[in-house]
């Protein structure tokens, strides 16, 4: 069993297609599927069900899983602690993505990262349900370090470091009876609503404080809800700095006080972060906010 056979699993097991696997690790396709079917040969078992449409994971395979994340884990470690030795930074770091991140440059930070340890290698992910993904990935370790946001910076079994904090404000249409004043939950029964994806933290809000409102649409784009919002479709929830783009849209502040939003980085707390994504940590809680 050779850790090319492993990284060549894991990743079939993240993308369910040898070819977007091929891509994740600069290989060509062959050299991945030959890598698994070898994998299972000296195993003795079929870790995937082939189907011309995606790669399902076996009983087998879903029992190798943990493991093998253990393995590549451990790997890992091993060189860490050799680049430490010798004063070295290098390694790659596996990171969930957020759409819609405003309040920061989180370009430029990657860009002067590069600069600053060009032997450190980010690999973004972005999950289709939002922060729940990437709480997901952290406590499955596909993801060594994730972007999260919420009222709280507070998630069972995840350490997290505060990146910036903002509040949320309501947007409306000029002319609609909530435009420009503080609104209580209460003021939303019945509202026509412009809702986020299950798992979206500004979702988790909204159906926490807000369970009186009435969705009409979801979307997951936060300037698009504004433009809807500004046309009368509806009400939107946004975070104050993208509210801020958009200066001829009203927004409303909650009227029992601000509320929140808080935007950090976190990982697994029983994983100890590597040195890499130490330096990816420090530069994402030390950057500067954006403008």
């Amino acid at each position: 069993m050779e850790m090319r056979q492993i990284e060549c699993f894991l990743a079939c097991c993240d993308h369910r297609s040898f070819t977007a696997a091929a891509r994740e690790l600069n290989l060509v396709q062959s050299a991945v599927s030959t890598s698994v079917a070898k994998l299972e040969h000296e195993l003795g078992v079929r870790l995937f069900d082939r189907t011309p449409r995606t790669l399902e994971l076996t009983e087998a395979g879903r029992a190798m899983v943990a493991p093998a994340r253990s393995l590549l884990r451990a790997r890992g470690d091993i060189l860490d602690a050799i680049d430490a030795a010798q004063g070295e930074i290098r390694g790659e770091v596996v990171v969930g993505n957020l759409m819609n991140i405003h309040n920061f440059d989180l370009a430029g930070i990657i860009a002067d990262l590069h600069q600053r340890f060009p032997g450190v290698t980010l690999r973004m992910r972005q999950s289709i349900s939002g922060m729940a993904g990437n709480l997901a990935g952290l406590r499955d370790n596909s993801l060594e370090l994730a972007l999260l946001a919420g009222r709280s910076d507070e998630f069972p079994g995840i350490t997290t470091h505060l990146i910036v904090e903002e509040t949320l404000v309501l947007c409306t249409a000029p002319g609609h009876p909530l435009a420009g004043r503080p609104f209580r939950a209460a003021d939303l029964t019945g509202v026509r609503f412009i809702d986020y994806p299950p798992g979206w933290g500004i979702r988790s809000i909204a159906d926490d404080l807000f369970p009186t409102r009435s969705p009409v649409i979801e979307v997951a784009d936060q300037a698009f809800a504004m433009e809807l919002a500004a046309k009368n479709f509806g009400v939107a929830l946004i975070p104050l700095s993208v509210a801020r783009l958009s200066p001829a849209i009203p927004h409303s502040d909650f009227a029992p006080g601000p509320l929140p939003w808080k935007l950090c980085v976190g990982h697994a707390t029983e994983r100890t972060p590597s040195n890499a994504a130490r330096t990816v940590i420090e530069a994402l809680t030390t950057g500067k906010q954006a403008r």
